[in-house]
């Protein structure tokens, strides 16, 4: 092909990326509430579960509308990107030769499966040890000394208005300690949930809760995150992970290709972890925890890479 063909094929492919994006985004528009649901959901189950509020906070007024456009066009790059590696793989096959393209045709659906792999793996493992990771953190920056100094007391006493002159004259009810929920509880039942520190009362619209805490021991700091920061960070990281299980089409292409030698490429093993290390630090939040999470089954994709392709007979030292 001519370089002018190359040009008018690099055209084509681009349009038909920004076809499958376009349609990828209409549908994330769509269906942007049972996006928007599915994405939040790890992080409500695990502040509930911590017996904190389980809500994600809109800042400003228009915060909701916007999340929605941004959400839908990064749902819309990620639900999209299987196809934009199949337009990449089909530009590559190009310039290769036949025995070359035919080998490449069998990455394409590899390709798929292995971003699908690491975008699921991200959400369903890596998402909610992070965000645990995250809120345990803050609960453990805690006040232990409660007691009031002399202007404090002052401060508070002369706000506090009447008080009950004792306990009695607070009713305080019997309040059964259940490690969890009841299954069935009666409408205005009370107990107090030991594993996630709540108080529950049973109401005709449902379960109500309240946080308790150690009146000797307060966490300082609860976890409230935004909206709009929390979708862009699970989208991102998810697109992050499904580019990094990628890496074994990357040893397979380079081996078969003769590019470099599996033998080279073991011999280098120590310089490809340095760098697996630093990309996942890139490609992850400021934690050692994602950090680890994405280097390790990257580490692992790496080695089954030699191994495959030593299983191919791509084992021949480099062109050149």
């Amino acid at each position: 092909m001519s370089f002018g063909d190359h040009l008018e094929e690099l055209r084509t492919c681009s349009i038909l990326t920004l076809i499958g994006m376009a349609i990828t985004t209409t549908f994330s528009l769509i269906y942007a509430k049972g996006i928007l649901s599915l994405i939040l959901r790890p992080l409500v189950v695990i502040l509930h579960a911590r017996g904190q509020a389980p809500q994600a906070q809109a800042i400003n007024p228009p915060d909701t509308f916007l999340l929605y456009l941004k959400m839908a066009f990064l749902t819309g790059l990620v639900l999209s990107m299987p196809w934009t590696l199949i337009q990449i793989w089909r530009f590559v096959a190009l310039g290769l030769h036949p025995r070359e393209r035919k080998f490449l045709k069998m990455l394409a659906p590899a390709s798929i499966g292995l971003f699908a792999a690491g975008a699921l793996f991200m959400f369903y493992i890596v998402l909610p040890i992070v965000i645990n990771f995250f809120v345990e953190f803050g609960e453990q920056i805690t006040v232990t000394d409660l007691e009031p100094s002399w202007i404090e007391r002052l401060l508070v006493e002369g706000a506090s208005g009447d008080s009950p002159e004792s306990l009695a004259d607070l009713k305080l009810g019997n309040i059964v300690m259940l490690s969890e929920d009841p299954p069935d509880p009666p409408v205005g039942a009370e107990w107090y949930n030991t594993t996630r520190n709540l108080r529950c009362v049973m109401t005709e619209q449902g379960v109500f809760t309240n946080p308790m805490h150690a009146s000797k021991n307060v966490s300082a700091v609860k976890s409230q995150f935004g909206l709009s920061q929390y979708v862009s960070f699970v989208l991102m990281l998810t697109l992050a992970f499904g580019l990094a299980f990628e890496l074994p089409l990357v040893v397979l292409f380079i081996t078969s290709m003769g590019l470099v030698s599996v033998a080279d490429l073991r011999k280098s093993r120590r310089y490809v972890a340095f760098g697996i290390v630093i990309a996942a630090a890139i490609l992850t939040p400021p934690d050692v925890i994602s950090q680890l999470l994405l280097a390790f089954p990257m580490m692992i994709l790496f080695e089954g890479a030699l191994i495959v392709s030593t299983m191919m007979g791509n084992s021949r030292q480099p062109k050149g």
